[in-house]
């Protein structure tokens, strides 16, 4: 029972939240893409503080928003070009489901590399 359950629960799409938030950019509207820390961390690997590593080196840099009273962690890139890409990498390994507003969490911490890596 608990082993069709978690399959189950596997195959739900995935939520990916898509939203706008200010603090990234000189600008102030800045698009921010995040999901799940299991789901992001099953397609680009672990590695960094909470497991931000991974999409860290593939995409130039991570956010991570994190829920206090829950402990739920989504983790993310911003920037509109990042936000497609993440979402497409995303889609093209699991069911997504996208969320047009800013998850139920505060944004922890934010960071980003010297320069863009190549894109495969």
């Amino acid at each position: 029972m608990l082993l069709l359950k978690a399959k189950r629960m596997a195959e739900l799409p995935i939520p990916v939240y898509l939203f706008r938030q200010s603090g990234f950019a000189p600008s102030g509207d800045t698009v921010v893409s995040v999901a799940p820390l299991q789901s992001v961390v099953a397609v680009y690997g672990a590695g960094g503080v909470v497991g931000e590593g991974g999409l860290a080196s593939a995409i130039g840099g991570g956010v991570v928003f994190r829920n206090d009273a829950s402990d739920a962690c989504y983790i993310g890139v911003w920037g509109a070009r990042n936000a497609s890409r993440f979402s497409s990498d995303l889609r093209a390994r699991m069911e997504i489901r996208l969320l047009r507003h800013a998850p139920d969490a505060r944004l922890n911490f934010w960071g980003a590399a010297k320069e863009r890596p190549l894109r495969n």
